[in-house]
């Protein structure tokens, strides 16, 4: 299984005279003509802000056993995420959806993650290539996993439990070009 390599931004940007920057090295250490290229990682808060991405999510209810899917668009802008989009459910009227959270740089590069009425919700730790994080809401509790692997698209997987709620969500983030 091959894993790319994360360096931390200090690393990148404060380096002794002398030695190749990591970035250099990075090209440099592909020799196979048919190897591919290293995948570009995002590294801070910075490598969102101003871009858009499609989302498609679906969602997977398991007291009910109800699929339900989100289709919409979201932005990252001015410290907020904001998506807007519509919920399908099965048999039923798709209903308009939209939320949003604060984002702000976090420690070591990552990005810490704001409810609207700033409550913290989750750190996302950008010096790992599949970040994990967990978020108790006493008496449910939210555990995402992050995939950067084909960055600028990007995934988020979440697994919800409690005594009310039981459910798998998967959001596929693709940018758009506009």
């Amino acid at each position: 299984m091959w894993l790319p390599l994360r360096l931390p931004r200090a690393w990148v940007q404060a380096q002794p005279p002398g030695l190749i920057a990591p970035q250099d090295l990075l090209g440099k250490a592909m020799t196979s003509k048919s190897a591919a290229p290293l995948p570009k990682l995002p590294f801070s808060l910075d490598d969102f802000m101003g871009h858009s991405w499609d989302i498609t999510r679906q969602i997977r209810d398991h007291h009910q056993d109800t699929p339900v899917q989100f289709k919409g668009q979201c932005r990252i802008a001015d410290g907020w995420y904001h998506e807007t989009g519509q919920l399908i459910l099965a048999h039923s009227p798709a209903l308009a959806s939209s939320r949003r959270y604060r984002w702000q740089p976090g420690a070591a590069g990552g990005i810490d993650v704001f409810f609207e009425d700033d409550r913290f919700f989750h750190h996302i730790d950008l010096a790992q290539s599949n970040p994990t994080a967990h978020h108790l809401c006493p008496p449910d509790e939210y555990h995402v996993t992050y995939d950067f692997a084909r960055w600028p698209d990007w995934t988020a997987d979440w697994q919800v439990t409690g005594p009310r709620k039981s459910y798998d969500m998967r959001s596929c983030y693709r940018k758009t070009h506009r």
